[in-house]
């Protein structure tokens, strides 16, 4: 049986990027049973929604989000309007937006899944960023792939997050927020090295997320603005920061290249402290590197942990910037100190 086929236009193509931005997105998508394929590169001024239990497949094409005649973009580039997505095989970028801080569902994405389940793959998201061509924005938006769930979904969702190539992201390059599990593995995530605008995050697993961080390379998430750090790969929650603890996550054989700090675990109290419940997070095998020091608080760590039972084990942890010898004393290759993080187990790193 021939599969049926039919065009989705989501508006007429035209000749010229200023005609386009007239209008919502002149992207052609042919459809065969549940994936849609987009027919060439395209521009987009609002978000491309995958419907429910749709394949987006890019064709090795590029989406590009520009700002509207007289307005400015919001939202994910590509998001889902379902529970369950996928998207992969292509490039998805912005170019040229507007520098507006937005909050909620208006923040800029590159995809983003809210409260939806599937998979994010092969993937090139490039520059979701404002302000482009003359400094980075210090909007706190502009994650180039968000997984969330903050009441979306009724049960938690599922994401593969593997073989993305993402840089010039304004603030984080993958996210897995929430009542989420995620699979994070073979990305390369390059942050904008150290700069003053905004303090860039790698990978973000945050409250109460779960995931598995695996071969990953993740480089120059580095902030030298002054009373912030940036990290390679961080997990961030407990009630200090409103969430449940993300628990048994595993940050494993990566390497983290110039991030001020290369995995950053902050999981602390309503009175912050480190948490009585296990957090039982594993940091381990992985390769960790910095040249030097660029943070102005001034701290840099290989992996810095405030958890409870956390193992970090086996790291081969590199370089001046996470030296501790180092006269500052702001330096370190593990900062695991027991008076803010309770019973780690740290051993065997070099």
């Amino acid at each position: 049986m021939k599969a049926i086929a039919h065009l989705f236009f989501l508006a007429c193509l035209t000749a010229s990027l200023a005609e386009t931005a007239a209008a919502a997105s002149n992207c052609v998508f042919v459809t065969t049973g549940s994936t849609m394929t987009l027919q060439g590169d395209c521009i987009t001024t609002a978000s491309l929604v995958v419907p429910q239990g749709m394949k987006m497949n890019l064709g090795g094409h590029a989406i590009t989000a520009v700002d509207p005649v007289g307005d400015h973009f919001r939202g994910g580039v590509v998001q889902n309007g379902g529970s369950a997505a996928s998207v992969t095989n292509g490039t998805i970028q912005a170019s040229g937006l507007a520098e507006v801080c937005d909050g909620g569902a208006d923040r800029l994405r590159g995809v983003l899944f809210d409260g939806a389940s599937g998979s994010i793959t092969n993937l090139k998201v490039l520059n979701i960023n404002q302000n482009q061509g003359a400094v980075l924005s210090g909007c706190q938006e502009g994650n180039a792939i968000e997984v969330r769930n903050f009441g979306s979904s009724p049960t938690t969702i599922s994401a593969v997050i593997d073989g993305n190539t993402i840089s010039a992201y304004q603030k984080t390059g993958i996210v897995v927020n929430g009542d989420a599990d995620g699979t994070v593995t073979n990305n390369v995530v390059t942050g904008d090295g150290p700069q003053v605008f905004i303090a860039q995050n790698g990978i973000q697993i945050g409250f109460g997320a779960t995931a598995k961080v695996k071969f990953n390379q993740v480089s120059g998430n580095a902030y030298a603005g002054g009373g912030d750090a940036s990290g390679g790969i961080i997990v961030v929650a407990g009630p200090f920061y409103g969430s449940e603890y993300s628990v048994g996550d595993q940050v494993q054989n990566n390497t983290l290249i110039g991030n001020d700090i290369g995995v950053w675990l902050t999981q602390i109290d309503a009175s912050f402290n480190a948490p009585t419940t296990q957090t039982n997070i594993k940091v381990d095998h992985n390769t960790i590197s910095n040249g030097g020091l660029t943070n102005q608080l001034p701290y840099q760590a290989g992996v810095a942990d405030q958890g409870n039972n956390d193992k970090i084990i086996n790291n081969t942890i590199s370089g001046a910037g996470y030296n501790s010898a180092n006269p500052c004393g702001c330096t370190f290759s593990v900062d695991a100190d027991p008076s803010f993080t309770n019973r780690p187990k740290v051993h065997a790193n070099k």
